[in-house]
């Protein structure tokens, strides 16, 4: 890493520059789910943040063409699953829409009729959509946390295009 009075590379308003910084912003990641009529739907978000402890909120982003963006819009109830070590797999699963057919195994999810939950995670979370709002290319998502389940352990943070454990 360079010391901080070396000469700084020039400030650019490029939209692949811009990528490039967001891709070097580590983060948690977290599986949001809902249910779709009877379909349960689902995807990977990065941009998960607690929001508050009281009231428990998170806050979330979600791109509008996600394919279960407007399934998001619509619910009021989802569950977030904050991944650990052991979930890259699941976490493939659901950044991918070509696995899209291999997400919620009931041996990995438990579909009850509140939302789909999964069983494996850091911590997991059955969840009240408070508001969505229009945020350009995305909606940002803020939630409160009814019930909430901790498992200790190394979390699951992508950076630099990559999922990585930590802790």
């Amino acid at each position: 890493m360079a010391p901080y009075d070396a000469a700084s590379p020039p400030i650019s308003t490029s939209a692949v520059d811009f990528r490039e910084v967001l891709a070097h912003l580590a983060s948690g990641v977290a599986i949001v789910a809902c249910w779709d009529g009877a379909t349960p739907r689902g995807l990977l978000v990065s941009s998960i943040t607690g929001l508050s402890v009281d009231p428990p909120r998170f806050l979330f982003c979600v791109r509008k063409e996600a394919g279960c963006h407007d399934a998001l819009l619509g619910a009021t109830t989802l569950s977030v699953a904050l991944l650990g070590q052991d979930d890259h797999d699941e976490a493939h699963r659901f950044a991918s829409s070509a696995k899209a057919a291999e997400r919620f195994d009931p041996a990995r999810w438990s579909l009850p009729a509140a939302a789909p939950l999964y069983r494996g995670g850091v911590a997991r979370a059955v969840c009240q959509v408070e508001m969505a709002i229009d945020a350009g290319t995305h909606s940002i998502f803020t939630v409160s946390a009814d019930d909430v389940a901790f498992t200790p352990g190394p979390a699951l943070v992508a950076w630099n295009r990559a999922l990585h454990a930590v802790g």
